[in-house]
């Protein structure tokens, strides 16, 4: 956190484990995050706190007894994603600001209405959407403070709703325990071929020649374990996806009515926030 503010960030991000969606690399405790709110406010910059798990029943009450906690803190605003705790955190404190999770997958200017009406300051969208989606949603809403991610990684379901990381390990991505299983390395395998008969994808799209037959992907540490799937001239979709950069296109969107811009870091080194 403090390298990413000593390298220029307005604001950072931060929580603690069981209610932010970084349950494993996360190393705030109460005390530390009292302080990292001391640190940002002595510099003139704004911290939010992360509080967008989706929530069981049996973590709603632990839920609000640390929202008592963290109010205390005074953070500038709340990241959450879950429409019973945003309602239950509205009814306790009308005054806290809240900023709608790019876990609750904003991809229209339906939603982002229907959310205004609810009090929310301020959306993270999608990171799916086309530039132009980004500007017709703020066309429609122009008093919601619009914030996009422009870099970082990206999931290859609609923002973090994994059904991968269960399926391989029984890790919640909507309870901070996501395993990137997207991210592990595969083998693909055509139905009746020998392991000598691997498919390559990875040439260029515009080399692409369909082939016939039903393909299997093999992960590394699960030999025998195959997986069916679909594949086209951009590959596989369950494999690696590349994060995204939108460094080039920062005007466009600040012209498109991007107020904020969200780089990810919670999980990255101290050189990538660099």
């Amino acid at each position: 956190m403090q390298y990413a503010i000593a390298y220029g960030a307005d604001a950072v991000y931060a929580g603690v484990p069981m209610f932010s969606l970084r349950a494993r690399e996360n190393q705030f405790t109460w005390e530390s995050l009292a302080e990292a709110v001391t640190y940002c406010h002595d510099r003139g910059k704004k911290i939010y706190f992360t509080a967008n798990i989706y929530a069981h029943n049996i973590k709603i009450k632990p839920f609000m007894a640390a929202f008592a906690k963290m109010q205390a803190m005074k953070p500038d605003a709340y990241i959450m994603s879950d429409p019973g705790l945003i309602s239950l955190v509205r009814e306790s404190y009308p005054e806290a600001e809240i900023h709608l999770s790019v876990q609750a997958n904003n991809t229209n200017w339906a939603q982002v209405k229907f959310w205004q009406k609810i009090g929310i300051k301020r959306v993270i969208l999608s990171r799916e959407l086309s530039l132009r989606e980004i500007r017709e949603i703020h066309e429609q809403c122009p008093d919601m403070e619009i914030e996009c991610f422009v870099h970082g990684s990206i999931c290859m379901a609609y923002s973090g709703r994994c059904l991968l990381s269960n399926y391989f390990s029984r890790r919640d991505p909507n309870q901070g325990t996501y395993a990137h299983s997207c991210r592990w390395q595969y083998k693909v395998f055509k139905k009746d071929a020998s392991e000598d008969e691997l498919y390559d994808s990875t040439g260029r799209p515009e080399d692409y020649m369909p082939l016939d037959g039903e393909f299997y992907l093999e992960e590394r540490e699960r030999p025998g374990e195959l997986l069916p799937i679909d594949e086209d001239e951009y590959g596989t979709y369950i494999m690696n996806s590349r994060d995204i950069c939108l460094l080039d296109y920062l005007q466009e969107m600040k012209d498109a009515g991007v107020i904020s811009f969200k780089v990810e870091g919670r999980s990255k080194t101290i050189n990538y926030l660099a």
